[in-house]
């Protein structure tokens, strides 16, 4: 079984609690990184069997959406998942706006 995976820190990390699950299963699995434009192609013409990195349904949408007859979304593996920019709580900011250019 072949996963296919972002070059994510997160992904590699789901990539691989994956992985050993599947192994412990009686599975021979390979973990795949390759760009996130590829994950899920990679799954619609059988080069990859599975992905947990699949962050729908937005930011992976219009990959989805390109191949989304061809592959079976078999749900949430994380519900809340964020992302975004963080600042520590001493920074005065309420916004990426605000973010003074650099000179």
């Amino acid at each position: 079984m072949t996963l296919s995976s972002t070059p994510w820190d997160s992904e590699r990390a789901s990539s691989s609690v994956l992985s050993i699950v599947l192994e412990q299963q009686e599975f021979d699995v390979d973990v795949t990184p390759v760009d996130p434009s590829i994950v899920f192609e990679s799954i619609a013409n059988g080069d990859a069997d599975a992905t947990a990195a699949a962050w729908l349904p937005f930011t992976h949408a219009d990959f989805y959406e390109s191949v989304k007859d061809d592959v079976v979304d078999l749900g949430p593996n994380l519900e809340g998942a964020k992302i975004g920019l963080v600042v520590p709580s001493y920074v005065d900011l309420e916004s990426i706006e605000e973010l003074e250019p650099a000179e």
